[in-house]
């Protein structure tokens, strides 16, 4: 691993019962030595990634807090898909979530509430199980056969929980179905009681980029057409599919400043 995603790992260390780290907690959990330890999280505080609560102990910082809505604001994924997946959750009424990911990680990038704000598990920025629920699978399911295999090798017993297979080949012929199906259907796997229906998002060159999911509760099933939301679902996929090749992703001038550094002058694509 690289001297920054060294650096950056130390962020995955903080959680929701983990608030706060000291700076030997931090070098032991990762195995730094401390002089190096000790580097990395000087500098994750001068970028402000972390704050020093007391000598020694630190916690996440408000740049976090600065890069979630500069995220928000230039995300092409969320430019593309917003207006799609807010079209699609007022018209059906059911929640609407577009999810991303980043290398081997998938994470919910937003959620547009339905009719009733469900209490799903997976809300936005939290990282998503790999073959569990619909809007996972699905993006798994489109990965190059050597990435999957990779993937599985070190996920095995998690595809396992995810009744995909306990041998490669059945797990790659489970996902294949998925994928020449173009969208996945998951019950309750996530949270108990609710349905899930994804389909893919694909970048400009055809990688797949994330997956639109709505949501909704069995008792809602019941009275809905399913093959009719599947296919509505599976062209948002396409549209935003379409509006993401279509984006003009060169620089562009921001219409409102961050609201702590001025614009800086970046490179054109």
């Amino acid at each position: 691993m690289s001297s920054l995603g060294s650096s950056l790992s130390i962020l995955g260390l903080f959680g929701p019962e983990r608030s706060a780290i000291t700076a030997e907690a931090i070098t032991e959990s990762l195995g730094f030595t401390r002089p190096t330890g000790y580097r990395y999280i000087r500098e994750l505080v001068a970028g402000g990634l972390l704050v020093r609560l007391a000598p020694g102990t630190y916690a996440l910082g408000p740049r976090i807090i600065e890069l979630d809505w500069q995220i928000r604001q230039s995300d092409p994924l969320l430019r593309a898909g917003l207006p799609v997946i807010q079209e699609l959750s007022s018209a059906t009424g059911f929640e609407v979530n577009l999810i991303g990911r980043y290398g081997d990680h998938i994470v919910t990038t937003h959620q547009q509430h339905g009719l009733e704000r469900l209490p799903l598990s997976f809300g936005r920025g939290r990282p998503m199980p790999l073959f569990r629920g619909a809007g996972s699978r699905i993006i798994v399911a489109h990965f190059p056969r050597a990435r999957l295999r990779k993937l599985y090798e070190s996920h095995r017993e998690e595809a396992r929980q995810a009744n995909l297979g306990t041998q490669w080949e059945t797990v790659r012929q489970t996902l294949n179905t998925v994928r020449k199906q173009g969208f996945a259907v998951s019950y309750g796997e996530l949270d108990p009681g609710y349905v899930g229906v994804a389909a893919p998002v694909f970048a400009a060159d055809g990688d797949v980029l994330g997956s639109v999911i709505a949501a909704l509760s069995r008792q809602r099933l019941a009275v809905t057409d399913l093959d009719r939301l599947t296919h509505r679902i599976r062209t948002a996929g396409q549209t935003i599919s379409v509006r993401l090749a279509e984006l003009d992703l060169r620089d562009q001038p921001s219409s409102e400043a961050s609201p702590h550094r001025a614009p800086l002058e970046r490179r054109r694509a």
